[in-house]
């Protein structure tokens, strides 16, 4: 990518709800001014989406890794589940969601910031907590290990179909992209 000026970064209210300490899932333990800072200071590093060319990828840097907590686990046979049948929101469907009873985050072993194009969530209809960005952040993904993990396939097929909450994909999924987020899935929570 060509080095710019870093563009405004906004913050999306899916992110704020989802993305935090008392959830299950991944989480910067930061304020969210500093997370949109760090965008901004790695902005020059970001990757597109493999799959949508609005959509980009920012690494986490090594040294800022101990901020991130992955909510990744790997069960086993005595790891306690719980199944809900919920909206991920309000306005999407609901799915059946599995997690860990008693989750226990990790140290992020990678990380990488989820930010969408202003222009690719007003397609989708999608909330801003303002107008002014350029950029969105969508999801903090905090990864167990050296490797990002697949996307949910939950999540890949309400894209895919255009479902309420989803951004259809500019390259369709394969058929192989599918069977390693399923297979990853049935193994991780």
């Amino acid at each position: 990518m060509q080095k710019q000026n870093p563009p405004a970064i906004g913050l999306t209210h899916f992110a704020r709800d989802r993305y935090t300490a008392a959830s299950h899932r991944s989480h910067f333990d930061g304020s969210w001014p500093e997370l949109q800072q760090l965008v901004r200071e790695n902005w020059d590093n970001r990757q597109p989406a493999p799959n949508n060319a609005q959509v980009f990828l920012i690494p986490v840097p090594q040294n800022q890794l101990y901020r991130f907590k992955s909510g990744t686990m790997t069960p086993d046979q005595n790891t306690p589940l719980v199944a809900t049948f919920a909206p991920r929101r309000d306005g999407e469907d609901s799915y059946i969601q599995v997690n860990a009873a008693h989750p226990k985050k990790s140290n992020a072993q990678s990380a990488e910031i989820v930010v969408y194009s202003h222009t690719a969530l007003a397609a989708d209809e999608d909330r801003f907590s303002d107008d002014t960005a350029d950029y969105y952040i969508v999801a903090v993904n905090a990864y167990p290990t050296k490797d990002a993990e697949p996307m949910r396939p939950e999540t890949m097929a309400r894209n895919l179909l255009g479902l309420p909450g989803g951004t259809r994909p500019d390259v369709p999924y394969s058929p192989e992209d599918f069977a390693k987020a399923i297979m990853y899935w049935s193994q991780h929570v």
